[in-house]
């Protein structure tokens, strides 16, 4: 009767383990699957960004004549999507060019703006405005002559 007992007891205990093991593995499984899935999302989400159009505006806030169209032609060189093109109807007071992005606090889309005109990080901020139905507002200042886009464009 000993050895019986004895003999359930250790099948017992072996089956015990071997649902316990299972169990854990299968957490692990369906942590993992998750953790692929949101890692999916992510990149599927920075695949997206990276593909999209950007749509942006220039505006001329320094006056000189004809500025804004040689940064919109440029701008469309570089495949970005010029949408409006104008003066910047605050005047022509501006003395740091700026890049303003109208959709995001992190400031994603203008930055690449601002990488292919060659204007510094500290000159991009956000304004958030998407009644603007655009994604960025480039504003031209004074200090033109010193960004990479006006030795490429003259």
């Amino acid at each position: 009767m000993k050895k019986i007992i004895k003999a359930f007891l250790i099948t017992f205990s072996i089956l015990f383990i071997f649902f316990l093991v299972s169990f854990i593995l299968k957490e692990d499984r369906a942590d993992l699957a998750k953790k692929k899935q949101d890692e999916n999302s992510v990149s599927s989400n920075l695949q997206s960004r990276a593909n999209t159009v950007i749509t942006v505006e220039v505006l001329n806030a320094c006056g000189v004549q004809g500025l804004a169209t040689e940064f919109t032609n440029y701008l469309r060189n570089q495949k970005f999507d010029v949408v409006n093109v104008g003066d910047y109807k605050e005047g022509f007071d501006i003395d740091r060019t700026l890049v303003i992005d109208r959709t995001s606090l992190n400031c994603f889309n203008a930055k690449k703006i601002a990488e292919a005109l060659g204007i510094k990080e500290s000159q991009v901020v956000p304004q958030l405005d998407e009644s603007l139905q655009l994604m960025v507002t480039v504003l031209i200042g004074k200090d033109y002559k010193n960004l990479k886009v006006y030795n490429v464009i003259q």
